[in-house]
């Protein structure tokens, strides 16, 4: 594997750790909805699922019927829940893998049953209910009769039910009160849902945000969706009430050694003029690799200092002032996230500093960063 220019590391010990306390902090509560999509939120999804399936996890969910079939190509044994619709070609492959799909539609549900009945298939489904996220889920307004008619049908096999919380992960007052308002809209389906003779023997509201902010909330639904908090990072305002820590560090080095004059300036644009002599270190990654180009106020640790990067964060280079970092040395490591001495940089500084959440940012990672797990 080639890591010449700068890679991913993500310590297994660690994430282990925060999928363990998460486990114990959920332990008579509910039960877990291991989410691995996007590629592991940028972690290799693979390698995260099956090293949380060695620990325990037995439920797994994923954003489209691809990076499900993956994880079952891969060893996952599991359930597999598709937070997304599934169409036409791959609708095949929910029968044959055993998948989990979700319904956030009367007439998705309507059209999968016929797809199903084509093939003298069933599915198993969740419904997903729309609580005020309005974007995927079966509205308020969909009779119950309607419901009904696709949880009695033949070919559907409706295991589950859920929603989504829209902004759990802040503290505004007004957020709080609206967060308040969703789990009581979904529990008034629930109990709606039961009256018109539906049971679900899963049901699941709370994603990472609300899993910290809203425990009280767990112990009434059978299964919760961590996701991030498996990476030890925070998205939002998150009060986290069990220990955890960040997973992940992005290595690279020192590529090249210079000194700006004073006066002079660097990268396009031209954007930063020297106000004296500066030694500049060259790094080989940049926004090709997935680092923020807007990384205003950025900084990389080089011999445990924080060395600010300037100009113009290139595709494949960026540049920083490390003229306090001591003598200096082409391959001398350089973190721009992680922990060296009695420095860290997080990769919610980074997502903080870039304007987005660490999703967004971790997301992002290109594949010309390899995953190390260690």
């Amino acid at each position: 594997m080639n890591l010449a220019r700068g890679y991913l590391e993500i310590r297994k010990d660690l994430l282990q750790s925060d999928y363990m306390e998460l486990k114990n902090f959920l332990t008579g509560k509910c039960a877990m909805i291991c989410i691995v999509k996007c590629d592991g939120y940028g972690f290799d999804g693979v390698r995260e699922a099956l090293l949380l399936q060695e620990w325990g996890a037995d439920f797994f969910g994923v954003a489209c019927s691809a990076e499900a079939v993956m994880l079952r190509k891969n060893g996952i044994r599991g359930d597999i829940l598709i937070l997304g619709h599934t169409l036409e070609e791959a609708i095949p492959d929910l029968w044959k893998y055993d998948l989990i799909q979700t319904v956030g539609d009367i007439g998705y549900g309507r059209y999968l049953a016929a797809k199903a009945s084509g093939d003298r298939a069933s599915v198993r489904v969740h419904f997903k209910i729309d609580t005020g996220m309005h974007r995927l889920g079966i509205t308020q307004e969909t009779p119950m009769e309607a419901i009904r008619k696709l949880y009695d049908d033949p070919c559907l096999h409706a295991e589950g039910a859920f929603s989504h919380f829209a902004a759990a992960d802040s503290f505004r007052a007004e957020d709080k009160a609206f967060t308040l308002w969703q789990k009581e809209t979904f529990d008034r389906w629930l109990k709606k849902a039961e009256d018109a003779g539906m049971r679900f023997a899963c049901t699941h509201m709370s994603a990472s945000a609300a899993i910290v902010n809203y425990p009280e909330f767990l112990k009434d639904y059978t299964h919760c969706r961590p996701g991030i908090l498996f990476h030890g990072f925070d998205s939002g305002d998150m009060a986290h009430p069990y220990l955890r820590k960040e997973v992940l560090s992005l290595k690279s080095y020192v590529g090249k050694i210079d000194v700006l004059r004073k006066g002079e300036t660097i990268g396009y644009g031209r954007t930063y003029t020297a106000e004296k002599d500066l030694t500049v270190v060259t790094v080989p990654v940049g926004y090709g690799d997935g680092i923020p180009r807007n990384y205003r106020g950025g900084e990389v640790l080089i011999h445990g200092v924080r060395c600010p990067i300037i100009g113009r964060i290139s595709m494949d280079q960026l540049c920083v002032d490390a003229s306090e970092a001591g003598n200096l040395s082409i391959a001398d490591p350089v973190l721009l996230i992680g922990k060296d001495r009695d420095e860290e940089i997080t990769l919610r500084e980074m997502a903080d500093k870039a304007g987005t959440i660490p999703n967004e940012i971790a997301a992002k990672f290109t594949s010309r960063l390899p995953r190390i797990y260690i």
